[in-house]
C-alpha cells in the first residue's frame, strides 16, 4: 500500500489542523495572530515551506505504513 499526498492535499490537512488548533486551544491573542500570519505568509501551496512539509508528511506516512506491515508479519498465527 502506498499513500502519498500532493501539495494541495497537504496544505488542506495543515490548514485543518491549524484551524482546529486555533479554535480549540486557549492561546493568547498574540500567539493566535502569529499562527494566522505564519499560515497566510509561509504555508501557501506555492511556497517552499509547504513543499518541504509535504515531503515530510509523505515520508512519515510511508514509514508508518511500512512499520504496520512489518508488525503484521511478525504477529503469531495463534492470536
Amino acid at each position: 500500500m502506498r499513500i502519498e499526498l500532493d501539495v494541495d492535499e497537504a496544505w488542506a490537512l495543515a490548514s485543518y489542523v491549524l484551524t482546529r488548533l486555533l479554535e480549540e486551544t486557549e492561546l493568547p491573542d498574540a500567539d493566535r495572530a502569529k499562527i494566522r500570519r505564519w499560515r497566510s505568509q509561509q504555508m501557501q501551496p506555492s511556497k517552499e515551506g509547504m513543499r518541504l512539509l509535504t515531503e515530510k508528511i509523505n515520508r512519515d506516512l510511508a514509514q508508518a505504513v511500512e512499520r504496520k506491515q512489518r508488525s503484521q508479519i511478525r504477529k503469531p498465527d495463534w492470536r
